[in-house]
């Protein structure tokens, strides 16, 4: 611990208005591994990594502009919650319930539930937890790993994730040799200085779609008052906004040849100026049609007539100066596209889900540099305006948000006791959030996670579009 505080430099790190908009939310993720890793070989990896890793020791703040910052004070810092406990349930157990978290104890479980960062009152904001938990005679281990959105996206997460993992191997397999504490590991570096993404230098909004363009334009009252609010009582009221005691999560298995049989039945049914459609978009589209008609089933649409289905889409491809830079910050943006209930409501056919997933795709297709740049600038200018975007995923009804972990190679996570049985979210963020995860590479295919209330599940278990899958 002493050679990881003299590590430290005190900063700030000015967080961009990509972080703001994902500030109502945590990344967490449960690692399933059939063998242990010593304790102390976990807590030295731990800190050596968050050496890389500082601005999770941070306290965020926000100033007079509703702009948040972290700010790194050695002789003030805010670390990372770290639990190592042990566990009366066998990992054995565990595996043959399908990792079902109700097995573990309650202080564990419950522990892993929180939907959005906040902090208690009179206490600030962890930007992190991991939690590690051993099971009963050694059998396994499943570390618990949530961190704050606002700080890290996907690729941040996975970054600090497999560093983490990378540190523990080698100490694992050197820690015979002499004191882990003397065993050095080589530097890497991690780009966590937002001002990389330098979107307040690009003008113009006309790749911006207008309804999202009026949103961010525009600042509502209600708005402007969240966005003054401190980032821990923030995380408060969207944490009551997006928990519900009925939701539940569900995860169903896509095995690789199912997948390629949907792609192949509706790749035919494409419509013009849509060349290629990817596992993804397939994938991405029957959930819209499954999460949109059982929510109608179900009575909980409330006569819309379109159904919105938000997905994340990385920048770091499009825009040059993020590809090579290993940037930490959120480079992702929110998109969406809208369907016609009338449409997705004709039934259960090829044609219905092709639709919808051309719609997806030319929603990925349509993002460049151009609009990435945009985009920035126009959440820049406004910070309340990233406010009034967040309640308005929020709040309606007749929309999902889709997320994908598939490109970031969660089970290549080696703590040194070999890769993970399982990696699975601990939970979601809300109501009708959606994750494709990968499934365990001996397996093959995807796990696909979702959370939403009983009585919608009922109809989309029941979905005729299974017929195609299984």
């Amino acid at each position: 611990m002493d050679s990881f505080i003299a590590s430290l430099k005190p900063q700030t790190i000015n967080l961009d208005a990509f972080d703001d908009i994902s500030s109502t939310s945590s990344i967490p993720l449960y690692f399933w591994y059939e063998r242990t890793v010593p304790f102390d070989v976990l807590e030295a990896s731990f800190y050596r990594a968050l050496e890389e890793f500082p601005i999770l020791t941070g306290h965020i703040k926000t100033g007079n502009d509703s702009r948040n910052f972290v700010v790194i004070d050695k002789n003030h810092l805010n670390l990372p919650v770290y639990t190592d406990s042990l566990c009366n349930v066998h990992f054995q157990t565990l595996k043959d319930a399908d990792f079902d978290i109700k097995l573990l104890p309650v202080d564990y479980s419950s522990a892993c539930k929180t939907p959005a960062p906040h902090g208690i009152i009179g206490r600030c904001m962890k930007l992190a937890e991991f939690h590690v938990l051993r099971m009963k005679d050694d059998s396994g281990m499943c570390i618990f790993a949530s961190i704050a959105h606002t700080i890290f996206d996907g690729t941040g997460y996975d970054s600090f994730i497999k560093r983490w993992a990378e540190i523990s191997k080698c100490i694992f397999a050197a820690q015979d040799q002499q004191d882990i504490r003397d065993i050095e590991i080589p530097v890497q570096s991690f780009q966590h200085d937002r001002s990389i993404l330098e979107t307040s230098k690009h003008n113009g909004s006309d790749a911006i779609e207008p309804e999202i363009r009026d949103i961010l334009n525009t600042s509502t009252a209600i708005a402007r008052w969240v966005a003054w609010f401190s980032p821990e009582l923030r995380g408060r009221i969207f944490k009551y906004l997006l928990s519900s005691p009925n939701i539940q999560n569900y995860y169903v298995r896509l095995s690789n040849l199912a997948c390629e049989y949907l792609v192949q039945l509706v790749q035919p049914l494409a419509e013009p100026g849509v060349s290629h459609l990817s596992a993804n978009d397939v994938i991405t589209a029957l959930a819209t049609v499954l999460f949109s008609q059982a929510l109608h089933k179900a009575g909980r649409l409330n006569g819309e007539t379109v159904f919105l289905t938000n997905i994340m889409i990385d920048m770091r491809p499009r825009v040059k100066r993020l590809t090579n830079a290993n940037y930490m910050g959120n480079a992702v943006l929110i998109n969406g596209t809208t369907n016609s209930l009338d449409l997705i409501m004709k039934g259960c056919s090829p044609q219905v889900l092709a639709t919808v997933a051309c719609s997806i795709r030319r929603i990925v297709d349509g993002i460049d540099e151009r609009y990435c740049n945009q985009m920035g600038s126009l959440l820049n200018k406004n910070p309340s305006g990233c406010v009034d975007l967040a309640i308005q995923l929020t709040k309606a009804s007749n929309e999902f948000m889709c997320t994908n972990h598939t490109r970031f190679g969660c089970y290549e996570t080696d703590f040194g006791s070999g890769t993970p049985a399982l990696v699975r979210p601990a939970f979601l963020t809300a109501e009708n959030d959606f994750a494709i995860m990968p499934a365990h590479p001996d397996i093959g295919g995807y796990e696909l996670a979702f959370t939403t209330v009983p009585e919608v599940a009922v109809f989309m278990m029941k979905s005729e579009y299974w017929k195609y899958i299984y």
